[in-house]
């Protein structure tokens, strides 16, 4: 069953009560116009007319509560629009069967017509609204050349039907050329206005969307501030333990080859402890507080070795850049990108087995736009695990391997550089995410500054099929 958003959904529960509003309207109109002022009316047409109306509302109303019941919500309003375009048509028509049989243009009620464009103007889209006005000028022209007569009403030989006259008046040509200009200027201008209110309906949804998303990491920058303080004074007591016992070890036992193995474990467990150190230093940055960060002039190479420190399988990604144009420096965070990038290749290695190899691919090429593709051969995911993939704290890892952050927070990293990240899977044959980044341009004063020597990591440069990084 098709779904529909709550904008549809709104339009069409006033449609709804609009419509109810014309049937109670036309039934106290030809009640008054008959028994009051006693005018002959053809009861039998405009009591169908008015029940089909009735007939269709009731249809209309179960329609809508249908898809009102439906949960979820999806921006394809397209079937609904329809729905509600071929309602106004049929109002339309039955307004003009209405004024047909009672008078045509020579009842004042014929200004309704404007009522149902511009309600038209309101909840359709464009087309539909054009096609609707295009619809009213024939309506009012087929009224102006035939209609049952109300001698009450008559007016002057002027206004008379042209089936009964003959010819088309001046009068009844003007009376087409104002009715036609009259509408268009109605439909212009309020589909100018409701073109400009649905574009700042969905600004302050976007606002309203980064604001909360803003709020998450100011939440995650407190919470990884915090970590790294609480964390500090223990790692730095077991440092100096370590370093205690290293010293103890040595000294008593020498350093003989049969105690290598002991002294060995000592050193590695100062060397993770200084990496703990500087993962404690990072967690600011990676929870997204690098707003603060200076831009720089960076160059590929040093993006790549930036990005592939810190790896612990960095001999299995093939970095690869497939154009070198102008656009090979550009000033970005290179903290910040460095640390989005890591986290996305790192996903790729842990969806991957021991055997597969992680594609990085960065294209420069003559356009001013950076692509970046990190590709792997893992298990891939279904597209409703992909659409969660950038919630914060969703993880497609086992516990204790990953928090579910780094997706989110790279994603929030590339939007405020004002590029975009598109993640594409298919389950058993991988993922491939794409970063694109506008690419700034350079001063040549800064041109100047990132001219360093290339550094380079040794790996191999090929490229691979596709693969899928988990959060």
């Amino acid at each position: 069953m098709t779904s529909v958003t709550h904008r549809a959904l709104v339009n069409a529960s006033w449609l709804l009560k609009l419509r109810w509003a014309a049937v109670v309207g036309q039934l106290l109109t030809i009640v008054i116009v008959g028994f009051v002022l006693k005018i002959p009316l053809f009861w039998g047409p405009l009591l169908v007319i008015i029940g089909a109306t009735t007939v269709s509302n009731i249809f209309l109303y179960l329609w809508v509560s249908l898809h009102s019941q439906t949960q979820s919500r999806t921006d394809d309003d397209h079937g609904f629009d329809l729905g509600l375009g071929l309602v106004s048509t049929m109002d339309l028509l039955s307004l003009t069967a209405l004024l047909y049989a009672t008078g045509g243009v020579s009842n004042p009620f014929f200004l309704f017509l404007f009522v149902n464009l511009g309600l038209s103007a309101i909840l359709l889209p464009r087309t539909w609204v054009w096609s609707l006005n295009v619809l009213a000028v024939f309506c009012f022209v087929f009224l102006l050349y035939d209609h049952y007569s109300i001698a009450v009403l008559e007016s002057g030989p002027d206004l008379q039907p042209v089936r009964r006259s003959g010819e088309w008046s001046i009068l009844q040509l003007g009376m087409i050329v104002a009715f036609a200009g009259c509408s268009s200027v109605v439909v212009y201008f309020l589909t100018r206005l409701t073109s400009s209110l649905r574009q700042h309906e969905l600004e302050l949804r976007e606002a309203q969307r980064l604001t909360a998303q803003n709020e998450k990491l100011e939440a995650l920058g407190t919470l990884a501030a915090g970590t790294a303080h609480e964390l500090a004074t223990p790692l730095s007591t077991i440092a100096v333990v370590a370093r205690e016992v290293e010293k103890a070890v040595t000294s008593r036992l020498g350093d003989h080859e049969h105690n290598r193995e002991l002294i060995d474990d000592i050193h590695l467990i100062r060397r993770e402890l200084d990496r703990c150190r500087k993962i404690l230093d990072r967690m600011s940055s990676d929870a997204g507080q690098t707003i603060g960060e200076a831009m720089q002039a960076v160059s590929l190479d040093r993006l790549k070795t930036e990005t592939l420190a810190g790896l612990s399988d960095a001999d299995r990604v093939d970095w690869q850049t497939l154009h070198r144009g102008p656009t090979a420096t550009a000033l970005v965070p290179l903290m910040s990108l460095s640390q989005a990038l890591r986290g996305l290749i790192q996903n790729s290695l842990d969806a991957s087995t021991a055997t597969q190899r992680v594609s990085v691919e960065v294209d420069c090429g003559q356009s001013s736009t950076w692509s970046i593709r990190v590709q792997d051969r893992g298990q891939g995911m279904e597209p409703e695990t992909v659409s969660r993939v950038g919630q914060p704290f969703f993880t497609t890892k086992p516990p204790g391997k990953g928090m579910g952050l780094g997706v989110f927070l790279a994603d929030n990293l590339v939007r405020r550089l004002g590029g975009q990240m598109e993640i594409r899977s298919v389950v058993g044959i991988g993922t491939t995410v794409t970063i694109r980044l506008q690419n700034r341009r350079l001063s040549s004063e800064s041109k100047e500054t990132s001219a360093q020597p290339s550094e380079h990591t040794g790996l191999s440069e090929r490229t691979l099929p596709t693969r899928s990084p988990k959060t």
